[in-house]
């Protein structure tokens, strides 16, 4: 039986990740008076040092003493140097060699065949316990995973996994694919294992870490016919944008966090009550047709269930007063309906 699942968060809540509002003096570090073109604007171009140009619409502007708070749609991709993280993860400290077979799970560290070998400084890392810790900055994270296998039987998939410190009891007694989300086990790579002889391969995706805290790396066989290979070396690797935009002339002064008592809920608040997390279906999944074709691009995801679910609510297929009018149809029996009368 499989470990409880760790405590998920309040869904009750809607939370909007990003900056929602900027608090902008009228007087910029020059002493110029930029108070009419502020009042005046509909959107503002902000500058940051790794991401570069970010553009704010402007929602609501309130005149304030020496300054405009200003509620902006919020962006989700900003930034700060102080949490830049490019890791080079050589799961392995020494070659091994590891099979994995059909729907074999695999943890990655010092108690299963390996740990990590980290190229960056430690503070990203708890050599002790080999946890990574994945308090990645909000800023866009490439993920690569690499593995060099040999020994392929059949057509094995190697899927590459961050699993949550807590669920890791639970991954290793084996944890349906339907359970990862339940768990927090987030999908990294996915990495066809197709060859002979020793071949390494590879494959990328990108990542905002949405979670926090302490994970480790960890892999399984996704076989729906059966096959196995052996792991030789397991390689991840994490970068993180770190683009420097060119500087601008006489900048405005920004405090990102307004100062006020109990600002969430009060009237300089421009956007509470929002709600732009889209609800996901508890059924339905997504198809992706990225590439074209009749045939999805994630049909072993769909296929298995454990594609990501569908921005739509289930309540359309089940209230009469959504399903009747898409789906089941309704009749009127009034007895003097459309009749016309002489």
């Amino acid at each position: 039986m499989a470990a409880a699942p760790p405590i998920q968060p309040d869904f009750g809540q809607t939370l909007t990740k990003g900056v929602k509002y900027l608090k902008i003096n009228k007087i910029d570090k020059d002493g110029e008076d930029f108070g009419s073109q502020l009042n005046a604007a509909d959107n503002l171009i902000l500058n940051y040092p790794d991401i570069g140009p970010t553009q704010y619409n402007i929602l609501t502007t309130q005149e304030q003493d020496g300054c405009y708070l200003m509620g902006v749609i919020p962006v989700e991709n900003t930034s700060s140097l102080n949490n830049i993280k490019n890791l080079d993860l050589n799961i392995f400290k020494a070659p091994v060699s590891k099979t994995l077979d059909q729907l074999e799970v695999a943890v990655w560290n010092p108690n299963n065949d390996g740990g990590f070998s980290v190229n960056t400084p430690n503070e990203y890392f708890n050599a002790a316990t080999d946890l990574l810790d994945f308090n990645l900055a909000n800023t866009p994270t490439s993920v690569t995973s690499s593995i060099t296998v040999s020994n392929v039987v059949g057509s094995p998939v190697y899927l590459s996994v961050l699993i949550p410190e807590e669920s890791v009891d639970a991954w290793v007694e084996g944890l349906p694919i339907h359970l990862w989300e339940t768990y927090g086990v987030q999908l990294l790579n996915i990495l066809p294992v197709v060859g002979s002889g020793t071949f390494t391969i590879s494959a990328q995706s990108s990542l905002n870490d949405n979670f926090g805290g302490q994970y480790y790396f960890g892999g399984v066989n996704f076989s729906l016919f059966g096959g196995s290979f052996t792991i030789i070396q397991v390689i991840e690797e994490i970068n993180q944008s770190t683009i420097q935009p060119p500087q601008t002339s006489n900048p405005i002064l920004i405090n990102i966090n307004p100062e006020g008592e109990e600002f969430d809920w009060s009237d300089y608040n421009a956007v509470f009550g929002n709600i732009d997390i889209p609800q996901y279906s508890q059924t339905f999944m997504q198809i992706d047709y990225n590439t074209g074709g009749t045939i999805p691009t994630n049909f072993e995801l769909l296929y298995s269930g454990s594609a990501p679910k569908a921005s739509i609510q289930d309540s359309n297929y089940t209230q009469r007063g959504w399903s009747n009018g898409r789906y089941d149809g309704s009749q009127n029996s009034s007895t003097d309906f459309n009749i016309y009368n002489k």
